[in-house]
């Protein structure tokens, strides 16, 4: 299943127009990646994310996982203690970078959070060429202090992938966009640059 459909999306936990937190009811093994686009549809726009970090472990934190020895792997572990999992979460922090409602999309901060407990999904491969076909989308990623080179990189290989055909074009259009907006960054842009191509 892919990461984030269907009874497994993530419900927001923590909200705010710049980034916003969500967590999985349990752990999972297979939670959104690293980059990837994702929407709360909730409301009178969808508002769309870009994947900036994922974190798991206890639910409650002053009650740490203890590692248990042997030479088991870590699903043999949760098959022979079926109730650590119940104790686990699995939380993902996302930044906005764009909204869309009606037949626009805007390359801008939404007009408010994310509902709380509304379900964060995957974006479409229509809503990921809507959003980001002009490269506009980079602005709020770029001066997020949470998106690092290798989160830039990586929203730049999935939105390609989402433009099919279209996926050179695409990247160039992104890479210009970038150009201008770390003109005074030539490292970091040479940086996010080979990210995109290995």
């Amino acid at each position: 299943m892919t990461p984030g459909t269907g009874g497994d999306a993530p419900r927001v936990v923590e909200a705010g127009l710049r980034s916003f937190v969500c967590a999985y009811e349990r752990y999972v093994e297979d939670p959104f990646r690293l980059g990837q686009l994702v929407a709360v549809r909730e409301g009178p726009w969808s508002i769309l994310g870009c994947v900036v970090d994922t974190e798991s472990g206890p639910e409650d934190p002053g009650r740490p996982l203890q590692a248990p020895g042997g030479s088991l792997t870590a699903a043999e572990v949760f098959a022979e203690n079926p109730h650590i999992r119940p104790l686990l979460r699995t939380r993902v922090t996302v930044v906005a970078c764009g909204y869309i409602e009606g037949e626009g999309a805007f390359a801008l901060l939404p007009p408010a959070p994310p509902p709380l407990l509304a379900r964060v999904e995957s974006a479409t491969p229509a809503e990921t060429m809507h959003a980001t076909s002009d490269g506009a989308f980079l602005a709020l990623l770029v001066a997020s202090a949470l998106c690092d080179d290798a989160v830039l990189a990586a929203v730049l290989r999935g939105a390609a992938t989402a433009h099919g055909a279209a996926a050179g074009e695409f990247t160039v259009r992104a890479g210009k966009e970038l150009a201008r907006l770390l003109k005074a960054e030539p490292a970091r842009l040479s940086s996010i640059l080979r990210g995109v191509t290995a």
